[in-house]
């Protein structure tokens, strides 16, 4: 690739609003760690905005190394494999080892077995700032 090649004026534009709306995505997605409540809640805004940024960026990378180069850049699609099938799976151990650590500290969670409870399982009422013993009842966190 030589210093003087230029892209198609179209080619700019779409490779920057790929660029634009794949940061927008996992800026928004990132936003989730700060707006909600529990750990449950916080994982799954990064997940999926991170996936979906991913995608609009590896399209731009794909689209801009097309066009200076002699042919399809596919190499991309590998970016695209790998993440794709290890952020479910990252995510999944990171949700069971907080669920093992919440069971173990005496929080509310689901039970293991799926056995019905008499209250309906919420994750708004976790705290994972504080420490409760099991046999004190709480409320829901406090509004920030």
């Amino acid at each position: 690739m030589s210093g003087d090649m230029l892209l198609p004026l179209w080619a700019e534009i779409l490779a920057s609003l790929l660029l634009v709306a794949g940061g927008l995505l996992t800026l928004l997605g990132c936003l989730g760690l700060w707006r909600f409540h529990s750990f449950y809640q916080r994982m799954h805004g990064p997940t999926l905005g991170a996936t979906m940024g991913m995608v609009f960026i590896v399209l731009a990378s794909m689209l801009y190394f097309s066009m200076t180069d002699e042919g399809p850049a596919l190499h991309e699609v590998l970016i695209a494999v790998f993440l794709t099938l290890t952020v479910p799976a990252t995510t999944l151990m990171l949700a069971r080892a907080a669920l093992y650590r919440h069971r173990r500290a005496g929080k509310d969670v689901p039970l293991p077995d799926g056995a019905a409870t008499s209250a309906r399982f919420r994750t708004d009422t976790l705290d994972d700032e504080h420490y409760y013993p099991a046999d004190e009842k709480r409320g829901p966190p406090p509004a920030s």
